[in-house]
């Protein structure tokens, strides 16, 4: 896997070349911004997207090295092409600390109920340095012990007389389960595919109250034993992360654990020769699905994590294009787009474990580049916008929107002075519905009109000036199941009144995947994106009036939701 550290500096220079303030007479004049909106092109954006997207990134998970290389990567080119630095002294970066829980080991330890005797049968650590039949998936931060429990494929659907979750008590105890469900098998319909994975898991933990799961996947023992020394690998990186200066943030994490159990592991709790035999055993459950029900194995599971509080530091990247006209340069457009990702995780089937998050968002970060670039190619002319622009790289995002929570509480524009946000999000790809309509020359717009009938309209009108592509508003409803109004970065200015507009084009099969690459970016479209973003910013930027919040439920909503 290529692993090439690039020189960063030598880099952006190469790509934005010299840059340099026009001696030139500013003017404000909207139609000639406009015509800048050219200077973004599929090839500006590749460059630079090839250098967020990066292995030598490693995913950019918050806190870690990547992230940091990143931020770094970011601040060079703001610099190259001398927009202004808003952070701490004098810097592009905005530090923020954050409380992380450290995990130094994991023991589990397991026992043969043979009564009245109790026999110790399994020992082991995972930590850095040691691995063993058992590999923690999610929480798990409180010690856990109960009976293990089999519960076949963990789903009860009453409708086809399935109820794997009936029979033993799961109460405080393990559930040991196959991790995936024969929803359906030679056409006919065993399990209602309505009851996904997810939701099966939090009804074992939630409804049932169990202390905790053993997933058994379709992996070889050889495939688990590999995933067991890489996740023994990455138990350093911090978990459980918060903000910590919001104290009502500081948690310890998720009690309940949801563990990979090993293939010779679970024949074993399972009486069979040998793991060779779990598909077999499998097979025979997945006939004779409505005649299960749960029942205990004679084992014991012992948990203990070892877990310790600590602390890491994240940035936002921050970078300021002053305005032109002398009343309104202290008002301010603010660009945003996370440039975090979810780092290294669980390999593929190709064996990658790198998450290098092209779409998700390096597309949104690129775009914003791209975007300083026309409004730099536009001042070398003589023509700015009359509100100033502030282009905010938010990190933090995947952890839970907390690099955009933090400049929000501390921002270095007032709140009060910040007209509009603009958040793009996912914005490289289309999603499988549109692909099979044959229609992807579209975006998803979230806000606007539910927030402020002028904004929208702004940036309707700055459509119809540019690309003209079709503004989808599926997903522009405040009760819509999805709650996409609230689920990146832009609701951290909504909450606090500031009107925004989501742009994004959906969700796809890579998201959260190592497959999510540059090799699957819609270069063309990502440009018109790009495009839409900064027409839109030049029609705010220069409007006489300012948007307005005029959507009662949406006003009633921000007071009724947490700040």
């Amino acid at each position: 896997m290529k692993k090439l550290i690039l020189p960063l500096t030598l880099l952006v220079a190469g790509l934005v070349g010299c840059a340099t303030q026009s001696s030139l007479q500013q003017t404000t004049s909207t139609e000639n911004l406009l015509e800048y909106r050219t200077q973004i092109t599929p090839q500006f954006l590749e460059r630079h997207l090839s250098v967020i997207a990066h292995d030598s990134l490693e995913g950019r998970s918050t806190g870690m090295d990547g992230q940091k290389k990143a931020a770094s990567y970011l601040a060079e080119y703001y610099q190259q092409i001398g927009f202004e630095p808003k952070g701490d002294d004098g810097t592009y970066f905005q530090t923020y600390r954050l409380n992380a829980e450290y995990t130094d080991s994991l023991v589990y330890n397991m026992f043969k109920i043979n009564e009245p005797d109790t026999l110790q049968y399994h020992y082991s650590v995972e930590s850095p340095e040691s691995s063993g039949h058992f590999i923690r998936m999610f929480g798990g931060s409180a010690s856990l012990s109960g009976d293990i429990i089999f519960g076949g494929f963990g789903v009860n659907d009453s409708e086809r007389e399935v109820q794997h979750l009936s029979g033993a008590d799961i109460r405080g105890n393990w559930v040991m389960i196959f991790e995936d469900i024969p929803y359906v098998v030679d056409g006919d319909t065993l399990v209602n595919p309505s009851l996904g994975s997810n939701s099966r898991l939090r009804s074992i933990l939630g409804q049932y109250n169990a202390a905790g799961i053993l997933l058994i996947s379709d992996m070889t023992q050889a495939e688990f034993n590999d995933l067991s020394i890489m996740s023994s690998d990455l138990m350093s990186q911090p978990e459980s992360i918060s903000l910590a200066y919001l104290e009502r943030n500081n948690q310890s994490g998720f009690p309940k654990g949801v563990l990979q159990i090993s293939p010779d592991m679970a024949a074993s709790i399972l009486g069979l020769e040998s793991s060779e035999n779990l598909n077999r055993y499998k097979s025979e459950l997945t006939q004779n699905i409505k005649g299960f029900t749960a029942e205990k194995t004679g084992f014991y599971l012992d948990y203990t994590p070892y877990d310790g509080p600590g602390y890491l530091d994240a940035e936002n990247v921050i970078a300021y294009f002053e305005g032109a006209d002398p009343e309104l340069k202290d008002e301010v457009v603010v660009l945003m787009a996370h440039y975090d990702h979810v780092g290294i995780g669980a390999p593929d089937e190709s064996g990658d474990p790198l998450y290098n998050g092209a779409d998700d968002n390096g597309s949104g970060t690129s775009a914003l580049m791209s975007i300083a670039h026309a409004f730099n190619e536009a001042q070398k002319s003589g023509f700015k916008t009359k509100r100033s622009i502030l282009f905010l790289h938010v990190s933090g995002e995947e952890n839970g929107l907390l690099g955009s929570r933090y400049y929000s509480d501390h921002p270095v524009i007032p709140i009060e002075n910040t007209v509009t946000n603009f958040n793009a999000d996912m914005i490289g790809r289309s999603d499988p519905e549109n692909i099979q309509k044959g229609d992807t020359d579209y975006v998803y717009l979230i806000g606007g009109e539910i927030i402020s009938a002028e904004l929208d309209s702004l940036v309707a009108q700055a459509n119809d000036r540019s690309v003209q592509m079709r503004l989808d508003r599926k997903y522009n409803d405040l009760q819509d199941s999805n709650q996409f109004y609230r689920r990146s970065d832009h609701w951290n200015f909504g909450r606090l009144g500031v009107p925004f507009v989501f742009f994004f084009t959906g969700v796809h099969e890579d998201y959260h995947r190592p497959s999510d690459d540059i090799d699957k970016i819609d270069f063309e479209k990502l440009s018109r994106v790009s495009q839409l973003i900064y027409t839109s910013t030049v029609k705010v930027a220069n409007y006489d009036g300012r948007p307005t919040v005029d959507n009662q439920e949406f006003i009633e909503i921000t007071r009724q939701l947490p700040r």
